[in-house]
């Protein structure tokens, strides 16, 4: 179809908005009472070993108060229906009694007594799913939602400079549903390559731009090194991936100046974090837009592994794990955030696939500067935002 006219300065969602603004929509959709009080006790199991246990106290009185702020806010909710101070005490109690065995844990780890580590993590474990149980909340608060229903966060692939990756995880809680899907780095918005925004401007930025592309409102971020993932997935054991396409790549870079030739063919296969980031990597013989799909594949294959760890019997090598992922990764998210979400969302559906192409609603182009770039086809993004609206919702 025709080209828009003046692409390169086709100019799609303000650069520049209010953070108060931007900090208003999300807290909006991120303040369920649930939230609050559950994930003090789901980042306690984690957190635990990092800090020191005065700090719980500390967050309770923070979240009460962002409480006792939303019912001023919200108006027509009672201060009588939340019960919160009875709720408080009670979660407190838990808290301390957790920590209480983290300390037993903790020394217990040290000696190397592996019965009294099983039977001390047991007790949390339990303890844990008593105060995650939200049947314990007497209350029963409906909340008006925002127009943009679903929590959605950023996730970013990085290798040093290059933004390689760039995906969205909406979470949808009344359908219990997570949907991945990829924004193609090619595609060009305010006369910018999408993916050169993080690093000429910084994340914020590219929110901005990717909110502009599927018109939803990006409430975090997570941004992982590559090196960083394939420690991980060599720390997980590996990753079981089905390869439903071959592929021979003659030019895949080895970091220093020349080639290390990558191929597989079609089939069941267990691999390494080096096999992995290759098969997510590739392209050569492959379009960027297939490269997109294997990568959300990795990252469902991730997600499966995460869920049949064992944290009793492995309680070493995934604190190991947790370290190793943190430090390879940048994010605006709490500890308590990660761990709480971990519990939250592990038995929601989790739909993959969809990849905005130049076979659906993108066309490609040469630019005046001789580079490859991708514009909707209807030269603005509402198409696209009905799509990913549809797709999420």
């Amino acid at each position: 179809m025709p080209e828009p006219e003046l692409y390169n300065v086709l100019h799609i969602g303000p650069e520049h908005s209010s953070p108060m603004d931007r900090q208003l929509v999300r807290e909006a959709k991120k303040a369920r009472i649930s939230k609050v009080i559950l994930g003090l006790g789901g980042g306690l199991m984690l957190f635990a070993f990092f800090f020191m246990s005065q700090s719980v106290r500390g967050d309770i009185d923070t979240n009460e108060q962002q409480i006792e702020s939303l019912i001023d806010e919200v108006g027509s909710l009672s201060q009588s229906n939340f019960n919160l101070q009875q709720q408080v005490t009670t979660q407190d109690a838990v808290l301390k009694s957790i920590a209480d065995d983290f300390t037993g844990l903790g020394s217990a780890i040290e000696g190397g007594d592996n019965a009294e580590i099983a039977t001390l993590f047991t007790n949390i474990l339990q303890k844990f799913s008593e105060s995650h149980d939200t049947s314990v909340l007497s209350t029963d608060v409906s909340l008006s939602e925002s127009s943009d229903s679903t929590y959605d966060v950023l996730i970013l692939g990085t290798n040093g400079s290059l933004t390689d990756t760039i995906m969205v995880a909406s979470i949808n809680d009344a359908k219990q549903k997570i949907s991945l899907f990829s924004v193609p780095r090619d595609l060009y918005i305010n006369g910018r390559k999408i993916n050169g925004y993080y690093n000429a401007y910084g994340v914020d930025t590219l929110e901005r731009m990717v909110e502009s592309v599927t018109g939803l409102t990006i409430d975090n971020y997570v941004q992982v090194d590559l090196a960083g993932f394939v420690e991980v997935v060599d720390l997980l054991g590996g990753l079981d991936i089905y390869v439903d396409k071959a592929i021979y790549d003659g030019l895949y870079p080895n970091n220093k100046g020349g080639y290390d030739p990558f191929s597989i063919e079609v089939g069941q296969y267990h691999m390494s974090g080096t096999e992995a980031l290759k098969y997510a990597r590739s392209r050569e013989s492959t379009s960027d837009f297939d490269r997109a799909a294997r990568q959300q594949k990795i990252l469902a294959a991730l997600r499966t592994k995460l869920m049949q760890l064992d944290t009793v019997m492995e309680m070493k090598e995934l604190t190991v794990l947790f370290q190793t992922g943190m430090s390879r990764t940048t994010t605006d998210l709490t500890i308590l955030d990660i761990v709480s979400y971990y519990y939250d969302y592990q038995d929601y559906d989790l739909s993959t696939g969809f990849v905005l192409t130049s076979s659906n609603y993108l066309y490609s182009m040469i630019n005046e500067s001789g580079a490859y770039i991708l514009l909707p086809k209807t030269g603005n993004y509402d198409e696209i935002h009905q799509v990913i609206s549809d797709l999420v919702n």
